[in-house]
């Protein structure tokens, strides 16, 4: 095969290939800015940089209108595409093409194609780049994808300079199979095992614009491949440099200290999880994990009403439905889902506790997909597309059945011994395209929950019954707007409402509790380079919380963390009622910039989010005959500052540094004048963070960090026998959490991903009484895990995860006295916390197998194991009547999980 030679006007490079195919090159200018394009050097300097560029991970064959010849061999259509950071395309043009129907053809198909998202500082982001589609080769590389693996090929080959003949050193040569090699001392490179048929292999290093051919590798061959590069010439003028450009749509800058993000394909694999991409969280470091029936999120040894959730930028409760089997959002909708346990950036607060954020997919360009799927647990479904060349859309929905399912096999009322739950969510997405990089979306979420336990007996005082009711739904809209210099502008308003009630009765002290809340929110940011080694975010973040809320029963319960209890005891004889109402305003500009420096190598990340915040409360003291209810208002203005640093030491470390002041506002239930205090203010902590990366191997990595997270001004009961009125609670708490974190990570280069996690972590209360530490009561001092996914190959992998934990803290009963009132015995306590629950540990597998069925039509059939080893952990303490003996209530025994899906 002849030689070609195909010039790169940006920087002067044109590259020689003994064999093959330019597969791709670097694209045309899109607007008409008569801008000259900064030099190589300025390039060179520039805080974004391109790693890597975007590789086929799956080609479809093109589809032509029956009777349409296949154009002559050679004949290509180009095309300017649009690569997300997940390796979608999101549009295709074309630039120069063959005509009707082939021009369709190409972008029909182009549209279909999955790539291996381009790293932009080793991060994914979307880019736009030149495409040359040959119907042919298209055809050829489609077939061997879909062929089976048979002998592997070896490939060798060496990289030179054009005009020297020199040998070319740590050139990266990529394949896209995910393999990749540096070229060495003389220029040669090796790759051993790969899949015949035809690969793009992809050049990069400094200096030289990522370029790539096609190589057809026969099973079992021996391929040797010489690939000449020139180097860009000094002299190149500012009209060439301008000539072509690589437009990246806002990267996505890691500007967080302790930050684990998972991606939605790693996350549905994950063993124990059910295929719930969302519920990997739980698996990350510096999460406690929740006990059973719970879906409780407590990260850094923070109380999980600390932690926050967003969805896009819209605030939701919770993660978890009632009993932690699912998450609140179907994850075909879920694009990544990312961990901050602390020290995370000015453009969020309200939460003394870590964040959670959720990002959904964009939404499909064009065709009809969707999903159902259903195990023994829940069933759900799916549908996203395209109507036109404007519209897009997304809807999904989710109920559960396992109450029903449960009653199929046993006669026997599981919910005495473990909540069973009921629980439905949805959601919907409808968007319009502007134009190319500018939209705007109307959606809505919706959750509800249901969750009951009854302990019947033959004597009515010691019949327990508890049930939890609760759900939210919020409607948003979004105009989104990525401009080609890498800036973006998001405002997304919202409304909401969360509801909740709990009902508990024990003998015959009844408990009730019912909150119903309308929220308003707002979020508006811009983000952008504003000089080549400046990245500014700045923008406004408001929410409105204004709730009704209602109480009755006995003063001590539902009880409050350090309370003296056990479980099953009963709660205390004093009753009251109340019905009170609280609104809670905040609204708050921030601010926060990126300062390269040193060659890209340090990075100064300040931050500043001024939030006043306003509280009202209808009923600053009990009710008092016919006396009028007096309210009151409160303001506080706190300035929150935060500072992250980032220094890439070498090529393979990185060390990391964060400082972060936040605050939250109380909880409308804490603010009754009867059972809390109206008066309350913001609480405060402090988070301060050092850790670094080491990155071994590509694909390889370890993270270690260092934390300590100090709290003041938390709600707690008061100490006093009999308080105040209107102070039940006060604001004296004070609270610590100080540990580390490890996390070795292997991401999916090749079939194989996973992660070794580890955590070690004490959280304490301040005791007002003691005046000592205590441990809190969602202490759990270390949590291992270890997840790992395997590709088998023809439609099969395995997945399994192992998790550790030491139990949480609880309190001794050391005696009991008789009450002749009420004819019980009461429980005499040791010191607080002073005691643990047994360890825990557990082991799931996962097996699955997909299917192509017809078309774009799969299929997976799934068993998910949770408890293979059908281990009792155990979960809770439990004591006789009189406390003489005691005994456990475990979890779940071996669970398997038998599912399905079907998407199209």
């Amino acid at each position: 095969m002849n030689p070609k030679s195909i010039l790169f006007p940006l920087l002067g490079v044109s590259v020689t290939l003994s064999s093959g195919s330019v597969y791709a090159q670097t694209v045309p200018v899109t607007n008409d800015s008569a801008t000259a394009a900064p030099s190589a050097a300025a390039t060179d300097a520039a805080p974004h940089r391109l790693t890597r560029a975007p590789r086929p991970k799956r080609i479809v064959a093109a589809e032509l209108p029956e009777g349409t010849p296949l154009p002559p061999s050679g004949s290509v259509v180009e095309l300017d595409i649009s690569i997300d950071e997940q390796g979608i395309v999101q549009d295709a043009t074309v630039t120069s093409g063959l005509g009707p129907p082939y021009d369709e053809a190409a972008v029909a198909t182009l549209r279909k194609f999955e790539f291996e998202p381009a790293l932009m500082d080793d991060v994914p982001s979307g880019v736009r780049v030149g495409y040359k589609f040959d119907f042919q080769a298209a055809l050829a590389a489609a077939a061997a994808a879909a062929a089976p693996v048979v002998v592997p090929t070896l490939l060798e080959g060496q990289v030179r300079n054009r005009k020297t003949g020199q040998p070319m050193v740590d050139v990266t040569v990529e394949l896209d199979t995910g393999a990749s090699v540096k070229t060495d001392a003389q220029g040669k490179f090796v790759f051993a095992e790969v899949p015949p048929g035809k690969h793009a292999v992809w050049l990069s290093g400094r200096g030289l614009t990522p370029v790539g051919t096609e190589e057809q590798l026969e099973p079992g061959a021996r391929v040797r491949a010489t690939y000449d590069v020139e180097l860009p010439e000094a002299t190149a003028t500012p009209d060439e440099l301008s000539d072509f450009e690589l437009v990246v749509f806002a990267p996505r800058l890691d500007r967080t200290v302790a930050s684990t993000s998972v991606s939605s394909e790693q996350g549905a694999k994950v063993a124990g999880t059910g295929g719930d991409v969302v519920k990997v969280v739980e698996n990350l470091p510096g999460v406690a994990r929740s006990t059973v029936g719970s879906g409780a999120l407590v990260v850094w040894g923070a109380s999980a009403q600390d932690t926050r959730t967003y969805v896009d930028g819209v605030h939701i409760p919770v993660l978890y439905h009632e009993g932690g089997f699912r998450s609140v959002i179907h994850s075909d909708l879920v694009r990544s889902v990312e961990l901050q346990p602390g020290g995370y950036g000015a453009s969020y607060g309200r939460g003394l506790g870590g964040l959670v954020t959720v990002g959904l997919k964009s939404l499909d360009p064009e065709g009809y997909h969707g999903s159902v799927s259903a195990d023994v647990i829940d069933a759900a479904a799916s549908v996203r597309g395209s109507a036109g060349k404007h519209w897009r859309f997304a809807a999904a929905g989710r109920r559960s059945h396992l109450d029903w399912m449960l009653g199929q096999v046993t006669s026997e009322d599981p919910g005495a011994f473990v909540p069973i739950p009921k629980y439905w969510d949805g959601q919907a997405r409808l968007a319009y395209v502007l134009s190319p990089g500018r939209s705007i979306e109307l959606g809505g979420l919706a959750s509800g929950d249901k969750i009951s336990r009854i302990r019947a007996s033959s004597d009515p005082a010691e019949t327990r019954s508890e049930t939890r009711d609760s759900g939210f739904q919020r409607l948003y809209a979004r105009y989104s707007y990525d401009q080609s210099d890498g800036s973006s502008t998001r405002i997304t308003p919202w409304v909401g409402i969360d509801r909740s009630s709990l009902a508990n009765v024990v003998g015959v002290v009844p408990a009730s509790q019912s909150i119903h809340s309308t929220l308003y929110g707002a979020r508006a940011e811009w983000q952008g380079p504003v000089t080549p080694s400046i990245f500014l975010s700045a923008g406004l973040d408001a929410e409105v919380v204004s709730a009704r809320v209602e109480r009755l029963g006995s003063v001590t319960s539902p009880p409050r963390e350090g309370d003296l209890r056990v479980f099953g005891m009963s709660p205390g004889t004093s009753i009251n009622a109340d019905n009170w109402r609280t609104t809670t305003a905040a609204i708050a500009p921030f601010a926060q910039a990126d300062f390269a420096l040193f060659s890209d190598r340090v990075h100064v990340i300040p931050g500043v989010r001024i939030e006043p915040v306003v509280s009202q409360t209808s009923r600053v003291a009990p009710p008092s005959g016919e006396l009028p209810a007096v309210g009151q208002q409160r303001l506080d203005a706190p300035l929150q500052p935060r500072l992250a640093l980032r220094w890439q030491v070498s090529k393979r470390l990185t060390a990391k540094a964060a400082y972060g002041v936040y605050h939250q506002p109380p909880f409308a239930e804490d603010q009754s004048s009867v059972f809390g205090n109206p008066r309350l203010g913001l609480g405060h902590a402090v988070h301060y963070l050092a850790g670094g990366n080491f990155q071994f191997l590509e694909g390889l990595s370890a993270e270690a960090t260092g934390f300590l997270s100090q709290s003041d001004h938390l709600v707690v009961r008061s100490p006093l026998a009999y308080p105040v009125a209107a102070q039940a609670l006060v604001e004296d708490g004070k609270g610590r959490a100080y540990g580390a974190q490890v996390l070795l990570r292997r991401d999916p280069v090749g079939r194989f991903f996973g992660w070794v996690s580890f955590s070690a972590i004490r959280s304490e209360r301040f005791d007002p009484l003691t005046q000592a530490w205590r441990r809190f009561d969602f202490d759990q001092s270390y949590v291992f895990t270890a997840v790992g996914s395997y590709d088998l190959g023809r439609g099969f992998d395995v997945g399994g995860r192992f998790r550790f934990a030491t139990g949480y803290p609880r309190t001794p009963v050391t005696g009991a006295t008789y009450d002749a009132r009420s004819d019980s015995y009461q429980p005499t306590f040791g010191p607080i916390n002073s005691t643990q629950l047994p360890n825990f540990y557990q082991v799931d597998v996962r097996l699955a197998k997909r299917f192509t069925l017809r078309g774009e039509t799969r299929a997976e059939v799934y068993l998910d194991v949770q408890n293979l080893t059908n281990h009792s952990n155990r979960e809770e303490i439990v004591y006789s009547y009189n406390y003489s003996n005691k005994s456990y209530i475990t979890g779940l025994p071996l669970l398997p999980v038998i599912g399905g899906k079907l998407s199209w």
